[in-house]
């Protein structure tokens, strides 16, 4: 009996660090789903739900790495070394390095703790970061989450809470779409919405968040600065704004000089006073402010006008910082905003009427659609001062602050040596930016390791990070890495930044190690929660974790006392202390404990033993209309906009970028069930913009900006702004079992969208990048032959294969050559004298050739069908045939590390002949190949020839032919060990009987793809009254369904809704979309992966009223 067990957890792939439980059955990962009993166990996405892929792939890195080879060559020549070797000498190159030339001449490099497994040990690598004495980490802060967590803490003190959904009227989006970027808090925003809350969505793509939104406000990429400050201006002007709190609880009160932009000082009016000074309207004079206090009778304070104040060392003009405010935001009235923005002025006072409407329950978060601009700082201080204006602030339906239980923390700036910090590189450029808490941008290490400027930096040590990929500037970083003196990597796979490294070791996946996680962010019951995650599975080979490697280092590097002597739970240990709980406490409680925290609304209000109120972490002690800190560093005291990058004639659209929800940044494209639903990188435009450059859907374009050019495929979006593009990012990986090739990420025959960003062009306060608000060129990649819909073919050759097989030769009408495929890739192919009849075929023939004239199908015939019948009785050369063109994701590799066995029954061996042809032809990396091929009689075997030379020419292949049911046990023991790949395609049935029995020998469920030859069919009985509305959320269109209307895809094109498809029957999965809300019935049996939430609707009809994501 081989044991089954089920283990309690969280995901780790992303911010959302979903409760999870765990099926785990003979030492693998075979089940995840969502654990109820978690705060954050509402839901499981896809990625979350690959977890057996990524922790049992076999091509993870296993053992550490050494590279034997000069940097300049075109591969590494790792050569295996143990833990022992390579720790010792990379401690020994740290130390002499720090000795030579300091330990800021070390760079570290971490990856996002929001998106990556490092998040289990990113304190503790900051504990050695900082003890070793490196300044330098690049951590990409501010590209992702410093703007909200740091930046914020200039105007309210601390990090942007979460939105109190369970009490919101209003909640806003601003460049944050929680359903791709952090789940567990969807599903408290849908039942949000459900209860009537309002939702706004500010963005320029409409987002999944955006289709259901009340409010939804296309803003032109780089303006949203603006869009604030008018909303703030239409709050301020119609009187519509919480006076009491601004009043009582921000410093729009207190005076400013004009002299200094300098707050005038309680002791510069009353010798020794404590404070500030404020207008009082009641007397007509200045007054005291002690902000330390509770302000008395603030009703008098006055927060507009100008006003001489008498002092001791003269008459001193000054106006409150509100009126500062307040100008700023009237230099942006509405039609100005609208005008700057591209949202329609209406749009703009219809939202600005909305947060009036709700008061102080009204919530709002924000994230990397923020943070990646040139003005991303500003533009976080525009929306803070925003929310101020509504009193919001840890008020019920807010954003109510939640702190995790008081833990001791690993990390802290005060683990530098003197003098360490000062030395950060861009310091002296972005004084209050992440570089003052070690935080540095690329472009800045880059400059160091090639100009030595400001010092040189020699080293680095990168956990996880895709430095090549995931931040901008690509070449330069690339470059730059590969004239280091020494760089050591940390990860589960190779990478491109990881191509450069001296040493390459395996990280264990998050499943293989425990962990320990104070709070889990999107909630205050979230935040209540500590865990210790249990190790679901052994590790790969020799893997550590990341936390292994950090308390081995420091020792090594003579820190010791602060990694515990090695002891990582003794460390825990000392972390749990001020919650009374041991490591070993948390062990027997695995789906982790509650600490409840000190709730209730405006904790700032509260009065203390001495008098004083809590008031905010600000230099004012409240919230931060005008900055006096900020001012002092030069930057401006209230929010401004700064107007992005301008189009020109070489570049008249506006690029932003995208992540895709499949995957998480650049991670997760050579995991399969995740990239089948996303096979190539993808741009967005609007229909229009793409008819003016000749672009069609599904063809390849060239996506240019000044920095470079690179490949991808145009999708159609009308919901876009016609002057606006949105490229996806984070394209390199390969996905081999999908036959997908990785793309170049320095060559502009890849995809990779940060080649194109220009790191030199930054925010002044943060050096965050123009990631979302770029200027571009695009148009149609010459070469690419592919077509969007069907083009006509003649029947160049028919020909017989086999009994009741029929070979098609078709060749382009107009002559022009049709393109490559990937082999076991198919066609839609219909017949004018068949209307309304299409089907789906395999192609048979190589899917490369040099001259390529036509491509080749076969057709078994079925007498009960109609198209088959009509290619056997009555097709003849010359007739026409319409054909979309090659598509699919069942697609056989040439180039791969593992053997590929196929198991064929009947015709189903067509998309393997395309792959021996392929073979064939041009050989291929695939270390060995078998056919099982099953038929009932030799007389009905396709192919047999065919087989017989292609055996002759691929000395890697073998062919077992079978009659009758194909007998598992003549496959041998070795593939199983060797991890093949099992590729079968046939009836229904036979892939349901040998997937199972493959399952039982041992094959990983992700290692075998099948392709039916026909999808079950499965009965939906609907009523002939059957009336269902549905709703295709991104055009805005809406149709009723009735029986006779088919399916949604059909529907859907009736009406004119462009809707991706491939198959139409269900089996290439091309045509998947997301069911918003509603019921649909599938007509045949859809994948076992294939969402709850998700429909094929080529094959799908609705049960009730249907929202679909089209």
């Amino acid at each position: 009996m081989v044991p089954v067990e089920e283990k309690r957890g969280f995901c780790t792939l992303c911010k959302s660090r979903c409760g999870a439980v765990y099926t785990v059955t003979g030492g693998r990962i075979t089940g995840v789903r969502p654990d109820p009993e978690h705060p954050n166990g509402a839901a499981m996405c896809p990625k979350g739900r690959a977890a057996a892929e990524i922790a049992h792939s076999s091509r993870r890195l296993t053992t550490p790495l050494r590279r034997t080879r000069p940097k300049s060559a075109p591969a590494p020549g790792w050569q295996p070394v143990s833990w022992e070797e390579a720790m010792a000498e990379i401690a020994d190159r740290l130390r002499r390095i720090a000795a030579e030339t300091g330990p800021e001449s070390v760079a570290f490099a971490v990856g996002t703790p929001s998106g990556t497994g490092v998040a289990d040990a990113t304190e503790w690598i900051e504990r050695l970061v900082r003890s070793f004495g490196s300044p330098n980490t690049v951590y990409s802060a501010e590209i992702c989450n410093w703007h909200k967590d740091v930046a914020h803490t200039y105007t309210f003190g601390c990090a942007l809470p979460p939105p109190d959904y369970e009490s919101t009227e209003l909640v806003l989006l601003w460049g944050f779409d929680p359903a791709k970027t952090w789940l567990s808090q969807s599903a408290p925003l849908a039942a949000a919405h459900a209860r009537g809350a309002k939702v706004a969505v500010v963005d320029p793509r409409r987002s999944t968040s955006a289709l259901g939104a009340e409010h939804w406000l296309r803003v032109r990429p780089g303006t949203d600065t603006a869009l604030a400050l008018a909303l703030a201006h239409l709050l301020i002007e119609q009187g519509a704004f919480d006076a009491e709190f601004v009043r009582a609880w921000t410093n729009g009160p207190l005076l400013v000089r004009g002299d200094t932009g300098r707050f005038l000082r309680a002791d510069e009016l009353v010798d020794g006073a404590d404070g500030f000074v404020v207008w009082d309207t009641a007397v007509g004079g200045p007054r005291v402010y002690d902000t330390a206090r509770a302000a008395d009778r603030p009703e008098d304070f006055a927060l507009t006008g100008a006003f001489e104040v008498a002092t001791p060392a003269g008459s001193v003009a000054c106006v409150p910082a509100f009126q500062h405010y307040a100008d700023a935001c009237a230099r942006w009235p509405a039609d100005r905003a609208a005008a700057t923005t591209w949202i329609p002025e209406r749009e703009i006072r219809a939202l600005a009427e909305e947060i009036a409407a709700a008061g102080r329950a009204v919530s709002y978060y924000c994230w990397s659609g923020v943070a990646q601009s040139t003005n991303a700082s500003q533009t976080e201080r525009a929306l803070a001062t925003l929310s101020a204006l509504t009193g919001s602030f840890d008020a019920p339906g807010g954003n109510p602050p939640a702190p995790a239980p008081p833990y001791n923390s690993a990390s802290g700036l005060a683990h530098y040596p003197p003098g360490q910090r000062e030395k950060a590189l861009g310091l002296d450029r972005y004084p209050l930016g992440p570089q003052a808490s070690g935080y540095v941008t690329m472009a800045d290490v880059s400059r160091a390791i090639e100009e030595a400027d400001p010092y040189p930096v020699r080293a680095l040590v990168a956990f996880g990070s895709n430095l090549v990929v995931a931040q901008p500037g690509s070449d330069r970083t690339a470059r730059a890495l590969r004239a280091l003196d020494f760089q050591v990597h940390l990860d589960l796979f190779e990478t491109p930044t990881s191509s450069s490294a001296d040493f390459l070791l395996p990280v264990s996946s998050p499943y293989e190690r425990e962990a320990l996680r104070f709070g889990f962010e999107s909630s205050r019951r979230a935040q209540e929660q500590v865990q210790l995650r249990p190790r679901t599975v052994t590790p790969q080979g020799r893997c550590r974790s990341d936390l292994e490697f950090v308390f081995d280092l420091g020792c090594r590097l003579g820190l010791g006392e602060k990694f515990f002597d090695g002891d990582i739970e003794a460390a825990w240990d000392w972390q749990l202390e001020p919650l009374g709980l041991t490591t070993r406490q948390l062990r027997g409680a695995p789906g982790g404990v509650r600490l409840p925290q000190d709730g209730g609304p405006h904790r700032y209000a509260r009065v203390q033993a001495d008098g004083t109120v809590t008031g905010f972490a600000t230099t004012t002690r409240r919230v931060e209309l005008y900055s006096e800190l900020l001012a002092d560093h030069g930057y401006p005291p209230v929010p401004e906009h700064r107007a992005p990058t301008p189009t020109s004639a070489a570049y008249p659209l506006v690029l932003t970028c995208a992540k895709h929800r499949s995957f998480v940044h650049s991670q997760h494209r050579s995991v399969a069930s995740l990239r089948r639903r996303a096979a190539e990188p993808g741009l967005d435009l609007h229909p229009r913009t793409a008819a003016a450059r000749g672009i069609a859907p599904g063809q390849e374009v060239l996506l240019s900006t000044p920095l470079g050019t690179i490949r991808m495929r145009a999708r159609v979006d009308d919901s876009l702004h016609p002057g606006v593009v949105a490229a996806e990012y984070g394209w390199w990986q390969s996905a081999p079992d999908l036959a997908l090739p990785a793309a170049a990420p320095l060559s502009a025959d890849g995809s990779n969208f940060n080649r194109l960003v220009d790191s030199s062009v930054t925010d002044p306060l943060s050096g965050s990048t123009p990631l979302r608000e770029a200027v571009c060129q695009v148009r149609a990649a010459p070469g690419d032959l592919s077509w969007a819909g069907t083009r006509p073919f003649t029947v160049a050759a028919l020909e017989t294969d086999g009994e009741g097989v029929r070979t098609i030769r078709l060749e382009p009408a107009d002559g022009t050559a049709p393109p490559p495929y990937r082999p076991g890739q198919h066609i839609v192919v219909a017949s004018p004298d068949l209307p309304g009849l299409t089907r789906t075929y395999s192609l048979t023939g190589p899917a490369r050739e040099p001259d390529r004239s036509g491509y080749t199908i076969a057709v078994r015939h079925d007498p009960d069908g109609a198209f088959s019948t009509h290619v056997h009785q009555r097709m003849r050369v010359g007739d026409r045939l319409d054909a979309t063109a090659p598509a699919g994701t069942f697609t056989i590799p040439t180039d791969t590390d593992t053997p590929v066995v196929m198991f064929a029954g009947g015709i189903g061996v067509t998309p393997f002949m395309s792959y021996l042809e392929t073979l064939a032809a041009d050989g291929g990396t695939v270390p060995e190949v078998v056919l099982h091929y099953g038929n009932a009689t030799a007389a009905t075997t396709a192919f047999r020839t065919r087989l017989t030379r292609l055996a002759a020419r691929i000395p890697r292949l073998t062919v077992h032919h079978h009659l009758g049911p194909i007998p598992l046990d003549a496959l041998g023991p070795t593939l199983v060990e060797r991890r093949a790949r099992f590729y079968l395609c046939g009836p229904a049935p036979m892939l349901q009987t040998l997937t199972q029995g493959l399952h039982t020998l041992g094959v990983p469920p992700f290692e075998v793809f099948t392709e039916k030859l026909l999808a079950t069919r499965r009965n939906v009985p609907v009523p002939d009254d059957a009336a269902f509305t549905v709703r295709f959320a991104r055009t805005g269109l809406a149709a009723t369904w009735h029986r006779g209307d088919g399916t949604l895809l059909e529907l859907g094109e009736r009406h004119g809704v462009t809707m991706p498809s491939g198959c139409r029957a269900g089996q290439c999965e091309s045509c998947a979309c997301t069911v918003l809300d509603g019921k649909v019935a599938h007509l045949v049996d859809p994948s076992d992966d294939l969402p709850e939430s998700g429909a094929l609707t080529c094959q799908a009809v609705p049960v009730t009223d249907v929202v679909l994501d089209a």
